[in-house]
């Protein structure tokens, strides 16, 4: 959607409503908020995005449908960070939301900067991770209401550890910290596998419900096949025309973190071959990209959504757990061995060394022509391993930009230096790539 049109205004409008409210009607700002998105969910349902293949609709719908019920019945869900396995919950009935799902949910509505204030205004930094300063705001409000229990991974940042203890304390929930190593051994993956033995009890206790274990094997059985699917949906993104935007790759990750090992994301994945198989080819640049998307930044998105100019075939947040050439540790027949050696093998844990890997090798495997690294605003880990990606990728032979921004608040993006150094970046590429194709006679 073009900047300043007139459903861009209407957004706004709707996110002013929302913000002048959080300090005295919080109550009302929920149900502003809810209905606004159960009309958008609605809207994608019976009206889809005809510019999208039938995998984005769905990664839309998927999205649009598990965060309006999270927090829609507080009573029947769960808040978790973006890496904690989830199929734990989904075995137990109930909901999970990350902070970059809750984040999403506002800074959609144009509300981010509201709860961002009132955040910073009971103390936490300005330099605190965007997607959690939302999330922070949003509780202590309270427009978002005290869910069954919290639940967070060492795995990818601190600021896990901080917002799910300030947020447990505030609410007087039950929280549940998952420590990860980084080494990627038996003994780690048993170590956190006893963990979440220890969180699904916990679940049972906070969630009044008994865990179905043959329902929690079936979940981790479509969780592996899933991954499986996923994976082989890489060679299918070679020099194919994706027809995807920004937003829906960001939908699509979450849904592969929030939902994986349910019907529906298995469903998607196996679209999403069908649709790559069948797509048209692609003479634009190719980027696999970094970390978050800023899909609001005008600039760099109406370059790459549904264009022809350019697109990003893959992610690292998507592909974060790429399955081991050698083989696994454990298969789903060991459930929780199953989802702790995810989390311990997944690029975002240990070193930044595991994260150029995975980008190299997602590069290596579409076929790309150059990468993205972005530097979310408050992500200390992305932040401090650009440099180190940066050198990797480029010994590699692949150019990359490291291009600084937020992907959740509008407030704190340079839109027009962001824009500038894109677009300079995208030149570069295609001049690079014609050279390459002229010494090879292609063209």
């Amino acid at each position: 959607m073009a900047d300043g049109s007139i459903g861009e205004r209407v957004i706004g409008w709707y996110g002013n409503v929302a913000a002048d409210g959080i300090e005295k009607r919080p109550d009302f700002v929920r149900r502003w908020l809810m209905t606004g998105f159960r009309i958008m969910t609605e809207k994608g349902r019976v009206i889809p995005d005809g510019r999208l293949y039938r995998s984005g609709q769905m990664g839309n719908s998927i999205f649009m449908d598990s965060v309006t019920r999270a927090l829609g019945d507080p009573r029947g869900a769960v808040i978790t960070s973006i890496f904690c396995p989830n199929e734990i919950f989904h075995a137990l009935g109930v909901y999970p939301a990350t902070a970059e799902a809750v984040a999403s949910f506002a800074s959609g509505a144009q509300a981010e900067s509201g709860f961002i204030s009132f955040a910073e205004s009971r103390g936490v930094p300005e330099t605190y991770c965007s997607f959690h300063r939302i999330l922070m705001g949003m509780a202590t409000s309270g427009v978002l209401r005290r869910p069954r229990m919290l639940a967070s991974t060492s795995a990818v940042c601190d600021a896990n550890n901080l917002t799910f203890k300030t947020l447990a304390h505030h609410w007087g929930c039950d929280r549940y910290y998952v420590d990860v190593p980084i080494d990627v051994t038996r003994e780690s993956v048993g170590y956190v596998a006893g963990q979440l033995r220890e969180m699904a009890s916990m679940a049972q206790d906070c969630c009044h419900a008994r865990l179905d274990g043959d329902r929690l094997l079936e979940l981790c059985a479509c969780s592996m096949r899933t991954e499986r699917d996923l994976m082989r949906t890489l060679p299918a993104r070679r020099g194919r025309y994706l027809a995807t935007t920004m937003t829906i790759d960001e939908m699509q990750m979450l849904d592969l973190h929030l939902m994986l090992g349910t019907p529906e994301v298995e469903r998607m994945v196996g679209q999403m071959a069908r649709d790559y198989n069948q797509a048209p080819r692609y003479d634009g640049i190719s980027l696999v990209w970094g970390h978050v998307t800023p899909y609001f930044v005008t600039q760099v998105a109406s370059r790459l959504n549904v264009s022809q100019e350019a697109q990003v075939v893959a992610t690292d947040m998507m592909f974060s757990h790429m399955p081991p050439d050698e083989g696994a540790f454990f298969s789903a027949d060991h459930p929780y061995e199953f989802m702790a050696e995810r989390v311990v093998r997944n690029c975002f844990n240990g070193p930044a060394s595991r994260r150029a890997e995975t980008l190299r090798r997602l590069a290596d495997v579409t076929d790309a022509d150059a990468v993205v690294f972005f530097c979310h605003w408050g992500c200390k880990q992305t932040a401090g391993a650009a440099q180190v990606v940066r050198q990797s990728l480029e010994e590699a032979g692949y150019p990359v930009l490291v291009l600084d921004g937020d992907a959740c608040d509008r407030s704190n993006c340079m839109e027009g230096q962001m824009g500038t150094r894109f677009s300079a970046f995208l030149e570069m590429v295609g001049e690079q790539r014609e050279e390459r194709r002229h010494e090879r006679g292609i063209g």
